[in-house]
């Protein structure tokens, strides 16, 4: 097939067709009938000799070869925007788009609030929905479902990209006058202790757990949770103890009184990075983006090393 004999309003029709699984929103983006859109999609399923979308339940699937074209078809279709569109100075008040992050529920503590800042500041038409972090990562970030994604340790494939966002610690709490305060801790006192651990996937088991293992020590997680928001609460009534990230204990300071445990070894520190896929790396409206999320990361991280013991100290006193 000569590439000139292809009609390439067909690409562009195929990228909403793609990235919504539905006739009907594709024929509303391209401002076309949903008959005019469905012959659209008849003809490429001729010229690329596959379904592509095909009927499950009340709804469309993409079939394999569709799944696989979703990727390449956005960023063709960004390609052509670039090449056609007359090149303008980016101006992030104008902005008007929808950005979706996916992460771990810690962040909306440590993230959101300056973020959230920022945006409206300096772009207060952009609006910004979170997911929670899932298994599909990079399926999502290739179809562009999701623009940005926070990780740590993991090993992406070669058409994603990664910055540094922060880097982070644990830290263990439990509530002002816990009996296990009358003596030094120790990591067999500390491992006798009732514990708490937050486990987004529902299942036990950390990097406490691993650090215990290794001094042939194991706790008891009497209590789990999948989201940090009601883990400190628990914690300040009772004789529990939390393990978190220092950037959350630092927020939950601000709201209850708890003392941090003095351990005579810690987890070990982590990176959180931030990562996304090949064909967001040129666009303006996310780099500008990223950079803004990144700056949010470098100003946490400087106030990471002091802001905990100062609030904690207030509370003590």
């Amino acid at each position: 097939m000569q590439l000139s004999a292809v009609d390439s309003n067909l690409l562009v029709m195929l990228h909403p067709l793609l990235q919504t699984r539905s006739v009907n929103k594709a024929a509303q983006q391209l401002g076309l009938s949903p008959s005019a859109t469905s012959h659209a999609l008849a003809r490429l399923r001729d010229l690329l000799g596959d379904e592509l979308l095909v009927r499950a339940g009340r709804g469309l699937v993409l079939t394999p070869r569709g799944a696989a074209l979703a990727p390449l078809v956005a960023q063709a279709v960004r390609s052509l925007q670039q090449l056609i569109l007359p090149a303008e100075d980016f101006r992030p008040h104008e902005l008007q788009r929808t950005f979706h992050l996916l992460y771990s529920d810690s962040l909306d503590w440590v993230l959101l609030p300056a973020l959230d800042a920022t945006l409206q500041k300096e772009a207060p038409s952009v609006d910004v929905h979170t997911h929670n972090a899932a298994d599909d990562l990079t399926t999502r970030l290739r179809e562009g479902s999701i623009d940005l994604a926070f990780v740590v340790n993991a090993t992406l494939p070669p058409d994603m990209h990664t910055r540094s966002f922060m880097h982070d610690r644990f830290v263990s709490i439990v509530r002002v006058g816990h009996p296990c305060l009358q003596r030094p801790m120790t990591l067999k006192r500390f491992a006798a202790l009732q514990h708490i651990m937050v486990a987004p996937r529902g299942t036990a088991g950390g990097v406490v757990d691993v650090m215990l293992r290794k001094q042939g020590l194991e706790r008891r997680v009497a209590r789990t949770f999948t989201s940090f928001l009601p883990a400190p609460f628990l914690v300040t009534q009772s004789d529990y103890v939390l393990t978190l990230p220092q950037s959350v204990a630092r927020i939950a300071a601000t709201l209850l009184k708890f003392e941090v445990l003095d351990m005579p070894v810690a987890p070990p520190g982590y990176e959180v990075r931030l990562a996304w896929h090949e064909h967001m790396h040129q666009d303006p409206a996310h780099q500008w983006f990223r950079d803004v999320v990144a700056l949010q990361g470098a100003a946490l991280q400087a106030v990471a090393k002091t802001a905990l013991q100062s609030t904690l100290v207030t509370h003590r006193s």
